[in-house]
């Protein structure tokens, strides 16, 4: 069997669409995601995600010291480690290790 080789010509991509001038971008005060992400282990009382009023809030199944693997940005720029470790003691959740934060 032979391999078929595909080689598209420039007629068949699509013309871009010009960029937008800097004038008309719309501007932010926050670039998104300045906030910083923490992620951390937890133990769930059921296996849930836990709702933390000031934080968005991503899980995943897959830890090896607890129940899930957490990650968190807070919405207020003030939020540190020990607020969100604050945050996830008052749900009922037990976080285990350090809180590792990234940018």
């Amino acid at each position: 069997m032979t391999a078929t080789q595909y080689r598209p010509t420039l007629t068949h991509l699509p013309t871009p669409e010009p960029a937008a001038p800097l004038g008309t971008l719309p501007l932010h005060s926050q670039p998104l995601h300045s906030q910083p992400l923490y992620s951390l282990e937890v133990i769930s009382p059921s296996g849930r995600a836990p709702h933390l009023s000031g934080w968005t809030v991503q899980i995943w199944p897959v830890a090896s010291l607890g129940d899930l693997t957490l990650q968190a940005r807070p919405h207020g720029a003030a939020a540190t480690p020990d607020d969100l470790r604050a945050a996830l003691t008052r749900a009922g959740f037990t976080p285990l290790g350090p809180i590792r934060t990234h940018r």
